[in-house]
């Protein structure tokens, strides 16, 4: 009789984490025969989620759940654990990673982080919290892979024996072909008054007010200057509400957000903290320039840009100066081997032969960018 396959346990605080970034690299997974398991917070998951797992676990939802939420989610996890008796944890996000830690140790159970951002550097009790936490518990996991070079140092520096690799995109990586389509259909359109646009998670911790002061001032030179908000709030998350003014248009999330980046002119994003944010890169890739806040994740992209990114301090002023130069530059260009690094396919391979190694199996090679220090 045959032994079962091995498992992996993806863990994400949540599901909606699970079907952007962790899917694909689950679909990679499953020519190496392995049985693909997730398990994020109980009412984040969603039933198009199933379709890239061979079984999906709901446990107590543990994202800012306070000590509490951490302690049940933790027991979730540990039965969980011992009744799949998986080869490897892989945990996504700072909540899951920490989480999962904790009952990879208990279990004895192999693990592997995938940080993708961190709140090192971070000013109030948020940062010093995560700081204290990972100087005294980051060496305790032995895999590592980081979406920007400034995380990579600081886990080598706190879990020295530690394997800390450097992923060529962040996410899954994105679909090339399907955001060049994208910009050949909005190409096709009728003219229409010059557009900034916001995409993503409607939260006070991506910054949005400084982003809509750097609007209002690059309007007074640009009067016609619309903002659009794309975005929706997520569960145990505080939300923001773009304010109702004239030139303000708020939509809710879209099924097609790639249009939404080719139908810009120019890609806002304010956010203090990014591991290597995708709708920067998704932006560059559909050929809109894009103007962000410097942080560790948009400092990691702009290596791979040589037009059309503009990193900029969190400064309203500076921000709507950086708007009103890409509204006239209206250039992209990234280096060709970063663009072909980026393709889904070949960073969900990355993630696939990292699990490989972790497991003690042989890598396929065949992701792009994957030597030593990557």
């Amino acid at each position: 009789m045959a032994p079962p396959p091995p498992t992996v346990l993806f863990v994400a605080a949540l599901g909606l984490t699970l079907e952007g970034v962790v899917a694909p690299v689950s679909r990679a997974l499953e020519s190496h025969g392995f049985r693909r398991v997730a398990v994020a917070g109980r009412g984040s998951v969603t039933p198009s989620l199933r379709r890239s797992f061979d079984e999906v676990h709901e446990i107590t939802p543990f994202r800012r759940a306070g000590l509490g939420g951490l302690v049940r989610a933790g027991r979730d996890l540990a039965r969980i654990v011992r009744d799949e008796r998986p080869a490897l944890l892989h945990l996504h996000t700072p909540y899951a990673i920490a989480l999962g830690r904790v009952v990879a140790r208990a279990t004895r159970t192999r693990h592997l982080a995938v940080v993708h951002g961190t709140l090192f550097g971070a000013a109030g009790r948020s940062g010093r919290i995560f700081a204290a936490v990972e100087s005294a518990s980051a060496r305790f996991t032995p895999w590592y892979v980081t979406e920007n070079p400034d995380d990579q140092a600081s886990y080598r520096r706190l879990a020295p024996r530690s394997q800390v690799r450097l992923a060529p995109c962040g996410g899954a990586g994105v679909d090339v072909v399907g955001l060049r389509a994208a910009r050949r259909r909005a190409d096709e359109g009728g003219h229409r008054a010059p557009r900034v646009l916001i995409m993503g998670r409607l939260t006070p911790d991506k910054n949005l007010d400084l982003a809509v002061a750097a609007w209002r001032l690059a309007r007074q030179t640009r009067p016609d200057l619309e903002l659009r908000v794309v975005g929706s709030t997520v569960a145990r998350e505080p939300s923001w509400a773009p304010p109702e003014e004239a030139g303000i248009v708020p939509a809710g999330w879209t099924d097609d957000p790639a249009a939404e980046l080719a139908a810009a002119d120019v890609v806002l994003l304010t956010s203090l903290r990014e591991g290597f944010p995708l709708v920067v890169t998704e932006a560059l890739v559909v050929g809109t320039p894009v103007v962000v806040v410097d942080n560790r994740g948009t400092r990691a992209v702009a290596r791979h840009v040589r037009e059309g990114l503009l990193l900029v301090p969190p400064d309203a002023t500076a921000l709507a100066l950086a708007l009103l130069a890409q509204l006239r530059a209206r250039t992209v260009q990234i280096r060709p081997e970063s663009l072909l690094a980026w393709q889904r396919e070949d960073v969900a391979a990355f993630h696939a032969d990292r699990i490989l190694e972790a497991v003690g199996g042989m890598p396929t090679g065949v992701a792009r960018g994957a030597g030593p220090d990557r």
